[in-house]
């Protein structure tokens, strides 16, 4: 019995070994990296980065996935809104098979003092989470990414890498595996701001101008809970600060730059609020136009 329990076992391994070098070599020709849910790592200037999948796929559902950027140590990378100086990230999916629609999602960032300039990013490492709708369900997708995206430690470098990954679909809606990297996905996920309605936005916090201030100047209140930070987007050319105010909970939104326009149409701004439980995100409509 013990010995043909050994040959047996010997076969099995190394079928399974024969299986991977096999999908290893299909998927990623240069590499003998065989892990389903996640791509090779890609390396850029002071960084890394490479895709991962959350598993359990379509058929019904959307594919959930992310960007994962490692960092070296003190390092920082851009948000979507990278501050008074530095580059977004860009991330491009042409390419890609059978991908009718990739979205990818932004974790609230943190202000970070950039010799005296103020940035918004991430240090050390960052999952910008992805959702993936096939265009056949039934089918794999398989994910190339482009990436352009700046590292800054002492100096600002651009970086760019390059990676792919193939999505399997589950044999049946929600039956497939998770993978290694689902609990991250899920974290980076929870870390996205929920995008709030009017009426939403109204019942959290009340936006006041101040008509004293020497510029346009506005004053955010949260109506209960803790706001820890709050970040402002707004359409090219203008550029609003955000900043505490001598009150407990409260910010300033002041507007510092805009740009020539005779237009006196309310500027439609982005506002992040960034809380360690719930993140938010909404649209409004600031006056700063109207101002001389």
């Amino acid at each position: 019995m013990q010995m043909s329990f050994q040959p047996c076992t010997r076969a099995r391994r190394a079928g399974v070994l024969l299986a991977c070098a096999n999908l290893s070599l299909l998927l990623f020709p240069a590499s003998l990296h065989c892990d389903p849910y996640a791509s090779t790592w890609a390396s850029g200037q002071r960084s890394s980065l490479r895709l991962i999948a959350a598993g359990g796929g379509p058929p019904q559902s959307a594919y959930r996935a992310g960007i994962e950027v490692r960092l070296d140590p003190g390092a920082l990378t851009y948000w979507r809104m990278p501050g008074d100086a530095g580059v977004p990230p860009v991330f491009s999916f042409e390419g890609s098979a059978n991908a009718a629609d990739v979205g990818v999602s932004y974790p609230a960032p943190t202000r970070i003092d950039e010799d005296g300039t103020e940035a918004f990013g991430y240090r050390d490492q960052v999952i910008f989470p992805i959702r993936i709708t096939p265009k056949d369900a039934t089918r794999p997708v398989l994910l190339v990414l482009n990436a352009s995206y700046a590292v800054c430690s002492r100096i600002c470098l651009p970086a760019k890498a390059e990676t792919k990954l193939t999505l399997l679909p589950a044999p049946e809606a929600g039956t497939g595996t998770a993978s290694p990297d689902a609990t991250a996905i899920a974290a980076a996920e929870a870390a996205v701001p929920l995008r709030l309605t009017p009426e939403q936005r109204d019942a959290k916090v009340a936006i006041t101008r101040n008509e004293t201030a020497p510029m346009p100047t506005w004053l955010l209140s949260p109506r209960g809970g803790v706001v820890q930070d709050v970040f402002a987007e707004a359409p090219q050319g203008w550029y609003f600060e955000t900043r505490k105010s001598g009150r407990p909970d409260d910010f300033l939104i002041v507007e510092v730059k805009k740009p020539r326009t005779d237009s006196r149409a309310p500027v439609p701004v982005t506002l992040t609020l960034k809380n360690e439980q719930q993140s938010y995100e909404f649209a409004v409509d600031l006056d700063a136009a109207s101002v001389p």
